[in-house]
């Protein structure tokens, strides 16, 4: 059986909509979400809990607390060229105050979630994972698509 790589690039955009005076958010992209290789006909699935999952870091030290809308802009298919093959990111994102696989908020990526409370000086993480479907006539390569994170301070 011949085997393909997916791979998924993850942009981050931040829209500030407050004056951070000297403070600062910073969002950190940890990893990209990595099907690795996938036999030719089979689908595969990268949950969030997975190391294989898109991570991301975010931290604030201008206000006490602030609210942040988290929005993701996914793909709906991954290319190679001109070839293709299908992709969900359904059931697949969940955020949490710690880097912890438990007591983890879920969360539907097609749609804009709230953070509530993120707090001065502490860490808090998103993981977004999905699922591929090949089908047999796909040709092998690196099929690759691009996920945009855009985090608004409110």
């Amino acid at each position: 059986m011949m085997k393909i790589r997916f791979y998924i690039y993850v942009i981050v955009f931040i829209i500030l909509s407050y004056s951070c005076g000297f403070g600062q958010l910073i969002i950190q992209k940890i990893n990209d979400l990595d099907f690795g290789d996938v036999f030719i006909g089979y689908s595969a699935t990268v949950s969030d809990l997975s190391p294989n999952a898109a991570k991301f870091l975010v931290y604030q030290n201008s206000q006490p607390r602030v609210d942040l809308l988290v929005k993701f802009t996914l793909p709906s298919q991954l290319t190679n060229g001109q070839n293709s093959v299908s992709i969900d990111f359904n059931n697949f994102a969940s955020w949490a105050r710690d880097d912890v696989q438990t007591g983890r908020i879920y969360f539907n990526p097609y749609s804009p979630v709230l953070i509530k409370n993120v707090r001065r000086n502490r860490y808090h993480y998103i993981w977004l994972g999905g699922t591929i479907m090949s089908s047999s006539d796909i040709l092998p390569g690196l099929y690759t698509g691009t996920i945009i994170l855009t985090v608004e301070v409110l």
